[in-house]
Formats: structure tokens, C-alpha cells, sequence
């Protein structure tokens, strides 16, 4: 018995690179829901959580998906302007623990250690984050666009009516 595959599912499932994105943005939420769950922040569980769902949804190409993707990308786009500039405000605080742990003689060697591998981590940190930002709207825009939005379909399968699939 050969398998069939429908005209409209293959021409949608062709390559996109917003979904890519999306599977980005899937894994980083369901990781950051998993750091969350584990240190008791069940606030922001619940927010990877609601990304975690609506990302599914898009990939799933599900219409009631797509308009909350878009305002949960801006919203996270947000997010990491406003925290990466948090962030940059520490910038100085690297040198001045460095200073201190050097009139340290007994724990100098550890405490650059461990000033050095902190600041990494908040090199990583900055740069994901300024990465973060132009990707995130732009697939808040790709996700408007009439050629996306006509990938999308409702509850029954079916595409979504005025669109073009």
C-alpha cells in the first residue's frame, strides 16, 4: 500500500528558514523551562512554558498559533534589550572583583578562576542576546507576511479561509 502525501501538505512543508527559528526558539525555551523548573522560578516556567506551545503550534502550522508567536517574539525581543542592558551595566564589576581577589593571597588563583569563567559566561550571555534581538522581530515580521500566514491552517485542517493554500 503506497503512501499517499496531499498536493497542499508537501507544498507547506517546504523549507523555511522562520521555521528553523522556531525549533531555535522551541529548544531554548523548553532548556530555560528546565533551568526554571529546577531553581523554583515558576513564574517564568510558566512563561518558556507559553513559548513552548505557541513555537509547537507554528511548527504544527496551526493558525490560532501564529498571532501569539508574533507578540511573544517581540516580547522576548524586548526582554532582551532590556536585560542585556541590565547586564551591561556589571560591565565594570569583572575588574573590580579582580583587584580584590588579588589582595587575596590565600585564594587569588581560585577567585580569577572563577571572576574569568563568570565573565565569559557573560560574554555568551551579551552576545546571545544581542544575536537574539534582530532574530526574534524579524520572525515577528515573517510570521505577518501574506505567503507565511497562507502556510498556516485552522482547527480542521483546512487552510485558513482568504488564505491562499
Amino acid at each position: 500500500m503506497p503512501l499517499m502525501i496531499r498536493k497542499e501538505s508537501a507544498a507547506a512543508q517546504r523549507f523555511s528558514m522562520w521555521g528553523i527559528v522556531l525549533w531555535v526558539v522551541l529548544l531554548f525555551s523548553a532548556f530555560g523551562g528546565m533551568q526554571y523548573l529546577r531553581q523554583g522560578a515558576y513564574a517564568y516556567l510558566v512563561a518558556a512554558l507559553v513559548v513552548v506551545i505557541c513555537c509547537a503550534g507554528c511548527i504544527l502550522r496551526q493558525a490560532w498559533a501564529r498571532l501569539p508567536m508574533q507578540l511573544v517574539a517581540v516580547v522576548l525581543a524586548v526582554w532582551a534589550l532590556v536585560s542585556g542592558g541590565l547586564m551591561l551595566q556589571q560591565f565594570g564589576d569583572f575588574e573590580t572583583a579582580r583587584q580584590h581577589a588579588m589582595t587575596q593571597p590565600e585564594t587569588r588563583e581560585l577567585a580569577l578562576w572563577m571572576i574569568q569563567r563568570a565573565e565569559r559566561t557573560w560574554q555568551v550571555g551579551i552576545a546571545l542576546k544581542a544575536l537574539s534581538i534582530p532574530v526574534l522581530l524579524w520572525l515577528a515580521w515573517k510570521l505577518g507576511h501574506a505567503l507565511v500566514v497562507a502556510q498556516f491552517r485552522g482547527r480542521d485542517g483546512k487552510a485558513k479561509p482568504g488564505s491562499m493554500a
